[in-house]
Formats: structure tokens, sequence, C-alpha cells
């Protein structure tokens, strides 16, 4: 027995140190492994980071030349002859051009140079644009995008037309490219406006709606009633920044204040509000709606009617304002008394209302707004 023990404890000894012998082994190649592995990232980073300055100190040379007095881009600008070497230019180059020509383009007041730098940019970048479209990166296909957009390339547009199709093209890249059409004038345009479920922003159709040519813009009323009841709403409140006056859209304005849809209703009074305009009989049907209808309107819808009472002014819609002075909603009452407080002896009417009227509200809300009226005469 005691030999049997002393040989396990010979036997457990020996792989115990062979063992330790092949852990020490294995550990080292790892180590080395690690080391070299490291030492590589840090040789191509050092490398990348070498280069990436290169290119830089070539993009700032090359930049630096195209603006020089006598480059081969300032003569263009200044008598519109293309040269070769314009063109024919490297990647670093070619980099450089194109920051340039952002630049200018910012920069320029002037039509026609506008007109040079849009012309010589399709032809220095239209095939490269074109081809970066197709790439497999998202942020590459974004900044071409952006790109052709500030140059206004409209010979892009079938490509981009082609790109829409694609399962590749994001909600964002559809926008900028509905943004380029809006831009350019692209017929186009008025039939992507149609399609629902467009998963756009409310901003982003309104973005759109404010870079409307005024070609396409008469479209898009033209078919005013197919469109998304959100792209609606972003061409009421278009209409409301443009500032219309002409009477096909202040006709379409009027006739949606009586639309069953609530926030075109709403649109459409804020729109109004702001135009200060509305025909005599559009008054009198406003008049006889909300006076069987006040109760049930929502609380912005109440808002921005005492809004619009105030800029549209008619004797029959002092008794609404009155009336609106008294509204649960401590903002109604303020919109309402402001707007009471622009017609005609409109001070007088305040008065009137805060003596008289039965809201205790009403009163206090007519006395704020003397005593506000008085301090802002105090201080003009």
């Amino acid at each position: 027995m005691r030999n049997r023990v002393q040989w396990f404890g010979k036997s457990m000894s020996g792989w115990t140190e062979t063992g330790s012998s092949y852990l020490v082994q294995v550990t080292g190649l790892i180590c080395g492994g690690v080391l070299v592995t490291l030492l590589a990232i840090y040789l191509v980073l050092l490398w990348r980071n070498r280069l990436k300055q290169r290119t830089l100190k070539l993009q700032k040379k090359a930049f630096r030349d195209l603006m020089a007095d006598d480059s081969s881009l300032r003569h263009y600008l200044a008598g519109g002859e293309i040269t070769p070497k314009l063109l024919d230019v490297r990647k670093v180059q070619q980099k450089a051009l194109q920051e340039v020509l952002l630049q200018q383009l910012e920069e320029s007041t002037d039509d026609l140079q506008r007109e040079r730098i849009r012309f010589l940019a399709g032809q220095a970048f239209g095939t490269l644009y074109r081809t970066q479209l197709g790439s497999m990166k998202w942020s590459e296909r974004i900044n071409t995008l952006l790109y052709i957009e500030q140059f206004q390339m409209t010979e892009l547009l079938p490509r981009l037309e082609e790109m829409m199709r694609s399962s590749l093209c994001s909600i964002q890249e559809r926008f900028i490219i509905l943004r380029i059409y809006a831009r350019s004038g692209y017929v186009r345009l008025v039939k992507e406006l149609l399609k629902r479920n467009t998963a756009m922003s409310d901003s982003q159709y309104l973005q759109i709606m404010l870079l409307l040519t005024d070609e396409i813009w008469e479209k898009v009323v033209d078919h005013y009633a197919e469109l998304p009841v959100q792209a609606k709403c972003s061409v009421v409140d278009a209409m409301r920044i443009r500032n219309v006056q002409t009477t096909r859209e202040l006709a379409l304005l009027e006739r949606l204040l009586f639309e069953d849809h609530v926030e075109q209703r709403i649109f459409s009074l804020r729109a109004l509000a702001q135009i200060g305009r509305m025909s005599d009989g559009t008054k009198d049907k406003l008049l006889l709606a909300w006076h069987e209808e006040r109760c049930i309107r929502s609380r912005l819808e109440r808002l921005m009617y005492a809004r619009l009472l105030g800029r549209v002014h008619t004797e029959g819609f002092i008794e609404h304002l009155n009336g609106l002075m008294g509204d649960p909603a401590y903002e109604i009452r303020q919109e309402a008394a402001n707007s009471l407080a622009q017609y005609d002896q409109g001070i007088e009417k305040l008065r009137c209302v805060a003596r008289v009227h039965p809201d205790k509200y009403a009163r206090q809300i007519a006395e704020e707004t003397l005593e506000r009226k008085q301090y802002e005469r105090k201080m003009a």
C-alpha cells in the first residue's frame, strides 16, 4: 500500500510539472499574440492618421490654389469658360473643388455666378454623385443627396426617382429627395405628396410646402382634396406663413372653416386670423355655425376662433367675444378680451364687460386687460 501511494505521488508530481510548463507556454503564446495584435492595430491607426493628415494638407493646398486670384476657377467664374484643368483632377482636388464651390455658392449674391457654380458642379460631380447614390453606406447616400440639393442638380432628378423606388431608400432619404423635387419644381412631387402612409412628420411636410415653386404650389392646391390629412394641414399652415391673398386660396381657407375634420378647421382659423381677411358671407355663416355649436368645440378651436374675431371684424362677432370672455379656459378668456380691445371703442366695450357681464371670470379678465392696456399706454 505504501509503495502504491509513493508511486501515485510521483506520477502526480510529474503531471503537475508537465501541466505547469504547458500552461506557461500557452500563456506566453497568448500574450505574444495579443501584443502583436495591439502593435498591428497601433501601426494601422498611426498609418491612417498620417494618411488623413496628409490628405487634409493636400486638400488645404488645393483649396488655396483654387481660391487664388489667377486660378482656373476664378477665370471660369469671371468668363464662364471651363478648362480641362478644372475637371481632370484627382480625388483630393475634387474634394477641395466641392468645398470651394459650396462656399462660393453660399457667399455669392450674383445670379449669373451662382448659375455658373451649379453648372460646374454638374460637370465635375455628376458622374460621381450618380455612383454614390447606389452606395450601400447610408451616410454616403445622405451626404450625396445634400450636395445634390445644394447644387440643385436637376439633371439627376431621374436618378433620384429611380432611387425612391429602391428598397434601400430610407424615410430620411425620401424626405431629402422630395425637398429637391420641391426646390426644382419637379412635377413628380405632386404624385408623391398624394401617397398615404409616408411616415413623414408634420414639420417635414411643412418644409416641403414652403419650398414649392409657384407652379407646383398651384398644382398642390388643385389636388388639395386628394391629399392625406397630414399634408392638407401643412398646406393650410403654409398658406398662413406665405400670407396668401389670392381669391382662390382664401376661398379654400373659408371653406375649411366648416369641414368635419377638427384639425383642418383649427388650421384654417389660425391661417385666416394671420391673414386678416374674410368674405361677409363667410362671416355670417361662421356666426351661425358657432352660435349653435360653440359649447362643443375643442379648447384649441375656441382659442383660434377668439383670435380670428379680433382680426376680422363685424358687429355680430362682439357678442361671441363677450361669450368667450366667460370661457372656462383662462387663455381663451384672455384671447377674447384682447380681440375685443382691437375693435372700435374696444376699451369702452371692455369697461362695459367689467361692469355688467354676468360671469365673474369675464369681468375679471376685462379688468386685467384694461389694466394691462393702461400700463402699455404709459410705457409707450
